[in-house]
């Protein structure tokens, strides 16, 4: 690589840091952000490239070492701000940058014959962008949104066989020292898995993959940003219910069920009917 490619190098980083710092100031990106743009520059720099014969692709991601460079000296001198504050973790994002940089220099640009897209490529966006079509319909049109709280009423029958099912599955999260407070745990359990179904619950836990959004996940639909399993939601479920069994914890007077359920449910009454039938059994 000569003296030229050097220069090709540390103009790219430049072009590519103002070009992030007016994405930055116009539109407060994220660092997430940067970091995709970084990536999507250094693959349309490596496109033109290839396409007009420039020799400058085997080591390209050396455009953000340079970003690097330059992001260190503006910082600390033009805006006179420290740089290698822990905190901010720039050092790291950067290193995590070059590394990613250097992998897809190495094992995509450098291993191909073009790096824009191919009519192969069109196809599968063509399908990625009909997939995204569909999501985006099905979202907006309700599809698969949460039911209404209307209430429900499920026949004895169907509630003693899920109490049952589910009771055989769960039943060492589920022991209570208090017997109706299990039983109540069961018929939240009930409710909430026939709300939203193993199916549903399935399509909750993809799209939370897919997207990172709070929405209610676990057979007991526990709102949270975070990945939790059917039993994490039990565990949190009957965590909650303990706030509300004691009108006073000096006294440790158990509240009635119906007064708990209250408290924890909009759709007490929905609840309280399986649970009356769970008692029965």
């Amino acid at each position: 690589m000569g003296i030229i490619g050097w220069i090709f190098y540390i103009v790219m980083g430049i072009i590519c840091f103002f070009f992030l710092f007016f994405l930055e100031k116009k539109y407060q990106i994220s660092r997430r952000d940067q970091f995709v743009f970084s990536i999507l520059f250094l693959m349309i720099i490596s496109g033109f490239c290839y396409r007009y014969g420039f020799a400058f692709t085997s080591d390209i991601f050396l455009i953000f070492v340079f970003l690097f460079v330059f992001d260190v000296i503006f910082t600390s001198y033009f805006l006179d701000i420290d740089f290698f504050n822990r905190e901010d973790k720039k050092i790291s994002y950067y290193l995590f940058l070059i590394a990613v940089g250097f992998i897809i220099n190495q094992e995509f640009i450098n291993k191909v014959n073009q790096v824009f897209l191919t009519g192969e490529d069109y196809r599968l966006l063509l399908w990625a962008g009909g997939f995204v079509f569909l999501y985006h319909f099905v979202d907006r049109k309700g599809i698969m949104k949460y039911p209404s709280r209307n209430s429900i009423h499920l026949s004895s029958e169907y509630v003693l066989e899920q109490y049952a099912r589910l009771k055989y599955k769960y039943y060492d999260v589920c022991e209570w020292k208090n017997h109706d407070l299990s039983n109540l745990l069961y018929a939240i359990m009930i409710y909430q898995n026939h709300k939203r179904s193993s199916f549903f619950r399935k399509y909750d836990y993809f799209m939370f993959r897919l997207n990172g959004d709070s929405r209610p996940l676990g057979i007991m639909q526990v709102n949270s940003n975070s990945y939790i399993s059917d039993i994490e939601s039990i565990e949190i479920t009957k965590k909650n219910l303990e706030k509300y069994c004691y009108k006073s914890k000096k006294t440790k007077v158990m509240r009635e069920i119906s007064e708990i359920l209250e408290d924890y449910s909009s759709d007490a009454s929905s609840i309280q009917s399986i649970y009356d039938i769970i008692k029965k059994f």
